[in-house]
């Protein structure tokens, strides 16, 4: 063994990206992705390993993901983040996404959407709003008729529509899979395909001449 005298660098240009389709989520209440102060802001292997029996036993039942929670909190899906919309009992409607507190990994797609909050408000009138968000007011939502979306980001996939979420015995269902209107979903999928693929004159875009 010996330092090396020379080293090559390179890049692997091979990009994937998960086929776009609406997804059903069976939520994990009893098996724990991350936990505070843990390493759940990083895609490291020792993460995901543990979590292979609870996701093929999804799988196995027709689910297509896991929507994994912390004391009855959600986080984020396996290597997605997600967004929940749902209309206040004071007529808002919210775009809630979980904090970025160690217990989740904070996607560039996620990180976009934060950033694009004034302009998402005042173009959509929806407010982006970053929260904890518990599974049992989902299911309240759900069965007061205000919840409307759920969807997840992930720089791999577009936005992916969420139109089935089961905790236990409880079936969360949003109006926007019982009429097929993803509108806060399609916006956004629009807006920031948009913005990469051009032309566009957003501020994040610097042109070449």
């Amino acid at each position: 063994m010996r330092t090396a005298r020379r080293s090559k660098i390179y890049a692997i240009l091979n990009p994937t990206t998960l086929k776009p389709k609406t997804l059903r989520l069976k939520c994990a209440h009893d098996v724990f992705k991350n936990w505070p102060l843990g390493h759940g802001n990083f895609r490291i292997a020792s993460n995901f390993g543990p979590l292979v029996p609870t996701l093929v036993d999804a799988k196995n039942n027709g689910f297509d993901d896991v929507l994994w929670t912390i004391d009855g909190y959600i986080k984020e899906m396996t290597v997605i983040n997600v967004f929940a919309v749902i209309k206040s009992r004071y007529g808002v409607v919210e775009l809630i996404t979980p904090p970025d507190d160690g217990c989740i990994f904070n996607g560039s797609v996620r990180k976009s959407i934060v950033q694009l909050a004034d302009e998402i408000e005042r173009e959509s009138g929806v407010k982006v709003v970053e929260r904890q968000l518990s599974i049992h007011e989902m299911i309240n939502a759900s069965k007061e008729g205000r919840f409307q979306e759920f969807f997840g980001c992930a720089t791999s996939c577009n936005i992916q529509p969420v139109s089935r979420i089961v905790y236990k015995d409880e079936v969360i269902e949003m109006s926007a899979a019982k009429n097929g209107d993803y509108t806060v979903s399609n916006y956004l999928n629009n807006k920031l395909t948009s913005i990469m693929s051009g032309p566009s004159d957003h501020k994040w875009i610097t042109p070449f001449e």
